[in-house]
């Protein structure tokens, strides 16, 4: 009787201590590399929002939890806490191994070496041990072994509950914490570029066009593998105008080459690039455009009255007609830059998108530009922080301060809206933001965010321009021209 209370009493005092070596060497571990644990919980997709709080409670916790295990009067209710802690941590290996797509990493030192599944062994049999060395302590076995129940039964739910509430806090509420779902978006393909002058002109279903700025006549044209590359030459009807912003917008079978400071518009088939004049001299001022139909286009540009930035749409139906659409950009400061956007048209979901540069806001409307809803990204930033000025020697608007671009690039697929923004959200890794570029994804039927992806720089440079194709995004970064495979679902599992 009395060796099996020794026995008990020896068990007692080396779970105690491995605990104590446990806790000591994971909140040590954790401290020194702060920054980076923060960051990986910031990940999770159970506890992200709550990333904050909960780094800077575990820490504490497994330091005061090390301490009363030294102390003989509170030995038993250190137990019952690493208990609860380790609880804690198996459901949460658990949850993150068979319910969830993205799998951080939030542990540190020799713990960050396992895998999740070896963690969850290593954490089963600690939990086991701290259960054991309870029932021996407890006089009431059977009171001892009820708690131990419902610990781990009510670990499972603060979880559960913590999963739904992070997800709606990251989801609806806006923290500005991104997702990022494992594997989700990988490099498949790259061709070499000749120059640093081009851009996505537009595609179909078998092929990705681009276009020069400075030869605005040559498009160049890639199969979706980027194995086949054929080359193209524009003709037009008549070229006599004095071009100085041109762009070439493909929505097939048709292609447009626009210049809004003529301002013309040429329209032709791809079957011969061969172009005629379909808005010619004399027609409408434009700063921007969009192609939305063989008789539509959307098009941004300046109210003679104000000098404000302003949208409408031409047809070409009955003549060319010009429709104004007043009340879709909305002033914050002067009216012109800081409602500089970039406009987007889904043809197969009937969609424009029009996204500030400067704020966390875009506008939809239908194909009419018929205000659906407004909606914001993920970041915080919903004031422009620009500082205009008028300089009447030269009658031109400037900015006096540094343009505080939120929103950089976009493209669209069907109700998805793909967005790179140029600022780093809560707990990312600042490494990364050296060597990628990040695009966040959102689901303009529900109104949401997604999830992000990452798209790493080329040799000689970061992103320049994106467009997505089926599940394939394509990237001009420097003079390389890469292929991504996208996951068809990029939604975190619940």
């Amino acid at each position: 009787m009395r060796s099996r209370s020794r026995f008990k009493n020896y068990f007692i005092e080396a779970v105690s201590l491995f605990y104590i070596l446990l806790f000591v060497y994971a909140a040590m571990s954790k401290i020194l590399e702060f920054e980076n644990f923060q960051a990986q919980l910031g990940q999770s997709s159970i506890i992200g929002a709550y990333a904050g709080i909960v780094s800077y409670s575990i820490i504490i916790i497994e330091l005061l939890v090390s301490v009363m295990l030294v102390i003989p009067s509170l030995k038993l209710k250190g137990l019952y806490i690493s208990f609860i802690l380790m609880s804690l941590f198996t459901v949460y290996i658990f949850i993150i191994l068979n319910f969830t797509s993205n799998i951080p990493c939030s542990c540190g030192g020799i713990l960050e070496k396992m895998t999740w599944k070896v963690h969850l062994v290593f954490n089963i049999i600690s939990l086991m041990i701290a259960g054991l060395a309870i029932l021996f302590f407890d006089a009431n076995g059977r009171r001892a072994t009820v708690r131990l129940g419902a610990i781990f039964v009510s670990a499972a739910a603060v979880l559960a509950l913590l999963n739904i509430s992070s997800q709606y806090l990251i989801h609806k509420e806006n923290p500005f914490i991104r997702k990022f779902v494992h594997m989700s978006c990988n490099k498949e393909s790259a061709a070499v570029l000749y120059n640093k002058n081009l851009y996505f002109a537009g595609s179909d279903k078998g092929t990705i066009y681009l276009a020069d700025r400075l030869a605005p006549l040559y498009i160049t044209a890639y199969d979706t593998a980027l194995k086949i590359k054929k080359n193209f030459k524009i003709h037009l009807k008549d070229d006599k105008y004095p071009f100085r912003s041109v762009q070439v917008k493909i929505a097939p079978p048709y292609f447009f080459l626009l210049d809004g400071t003529v301002p013309i518009i040429y329209r032709g088939n791809i079957s011969d690039w061969k172009a005629e004049i379909l808005m010619k001299e004399g027609g409408y001022y434009f700063s921007n455009s969009a192609v939305i139909d063989s008789l539509h286009i959307a098009f941004r540009a300046q109210s003679e009255k104000s000098g404000e930035n302003i949208l409408g749409i031409f047809s070409f139906k009955n003549g060319l007609q010009s429709r104004l659409k007043g009340s879709l950009l909305e002033k914050q400061i002067d009216g012109f830059f800081d409602t500089d956007g970039m406009m987007n048209y889904s043809a197969d979901s009937k969609i424009f998108i029009y996204l500030y540069y400067y704020r966390n806001e875009f506008i939809v409307t239908d194909d009419r530009l018929q205000l659906k809803f407004r909606g914001n990204t993920i970041d915080t930033n919903k004031r422009a922080k620009l500082k205009p000025v008028f300089i009447k020697e030269i009658g031109r608007r400037k900015l006096a301060s540094p343009d505080y671009v939120v929103n950089r690039l976009s493209t669209v697929r069907r109700n998805q809206l793909f967005v790179n923004s140029t600022l780093p959200g809560r707990y990312e890794d600042k490494q990364m933001w050296k060597t990628t570029s990040i695009i966040d994804v959102y689901d303009l039927s529900t109104k949401s965010y997604i999830s992000s992806i990452y798209i790493y720089n080329a040799d000689d440079g970061r992103m320049r321009d994106l467009l997505v194709l089926d599940n394939n995004v394509y990237v001009i970064a420097g003079t390389e021209l890469s292929r991504y495979k996208l996951q068809r679902n990029l939604k975190i599992k619940l």
